[in-house]
């Protein structure tokens, strides 16, 4: 068996999950309920919210088939037949939340905004999408397939060799090397007396871990770079923040895999003070606060 080491993209289909964008219509700006469960102000369209609130504000609550939502990359609002914003998902476990007016579970994605200049972000903004009923759709497209070729090279992939942590561009292999370094993670503090819970799906950090009068907050980042740097999200850096000498982050360097198998024998596993200050944050994007005169 030899090991799965993706050296470049591989061809891409429509078929292909990478080529899907979930697609979320909005309406006009309403107010939310008092006991909203992300919570927030108002949901919807509002002209003059940035696209970090237009996001954070649409991201849930939604009915979304966790099958489906695992394998999903890209996600966009859309409004009066129009791309407005484009996300990209932060998979496969997104924040689960009760909707308080049925008691049913539903979603709110994880994810980060995508601003101009960013290929995906320039091919879909604008873009019409067809009118359904369900304001959430699965839509294939495939004008991404060119610009995945031509915009990611090796550098921003997760592969063997570079430095730092990049995009895992295969659904399947991206869940299972997240999976892993969770499972160590988690598995090193209940090894050591912890008690340990998965926080995944709700939380912005990955695990909690209690013994006695102590609790860490945990967070597992797996690569298969030399782990020089790796992603984080704004709200994992809110959270080390808030909580400072508390987070813990457990990086697995090196990670390979065999047949989409994680190798348990391969690479090299560091726990870390998660305490992120502006020096050893690089910013992936910005948002542009414009002047107010022009010229």
């Amino acid at each position: 068996m030899k090991p799965t080491v993706p050296r470049s993209l591989p061809t891409l289909s429509v078929g292909d999950t990478r080529l899907m964008v979930l697609n979320i219509r909005l309406i006009d700006r309403q107010t939310a309920d008092s006991d909203d469960p992300l919570p927030r102000g108002w949901w919807g369209y509002d002209a003059q919210a940035t696209p970090e609130e237009l996001w954070e504000h649409n991201r849930g609550v939604w009915i979304l088939n966790d099958k489906r939502i695992a394998d999903e990359r890209w996600a966009a609002l859309n409004y009066q037949g129009r791309i407005i914003l484009v996300a990209e998902l932060h998979g496969p476990d997104h924040e689960i939340v009760v909707d308080n007016r049925t008691g049913t579970s539903k979603k709110a994605l994880k994810g980060r905004v995508l601003l101009a200049g960013n290929p995906i972000h320039d091919v879909l903004i604008g873009e019409e999408v067809i009118y359904r009923r369900n304001p959430v759709s699965y839509d294939p497209d495939p004008a991404i397939a060119e610009t995945l070729d031509g915009a990611a090279d090796e550098s921003s992939l997760d592969v063997p060799g570079v430095g730092g942590q990049g995009v895992q561009m295969d659904p399947d292999l991206r869940k299972a090397i997240e999976n892993a370094a969770q499972d160590r993670l988690m598995r090193h503090y209940r090894d050591d007396g912890w008690h340990v819970a998965d926080t995944r799906h709700n939380r912005p950090y990955d695990a909690v871990a209690v013994k006695g009068s102590e609790m860490l907050f945990l967070e597992a980042k797996g690569t298969q770079s030399r782990g020089e740097t790796v992603i984080v999200t704004r709200n994992e850096v809110a959270n080390a923040r808030q909580h400072p000498g508390l987070c813990i982050m457990g990086v697995w360097s090196g990670m390979r895999l065999v047949d989409g198998v994680v190798d348990p024998e391969a690479g090299a596993f560091r726990l870390l003070a998660f305490e992120p200050d502006d020096d050893a944050l690089r910013p992936r994007d910005f948002d542009w606060t414009l002047p107010a005169s022009e010229i």
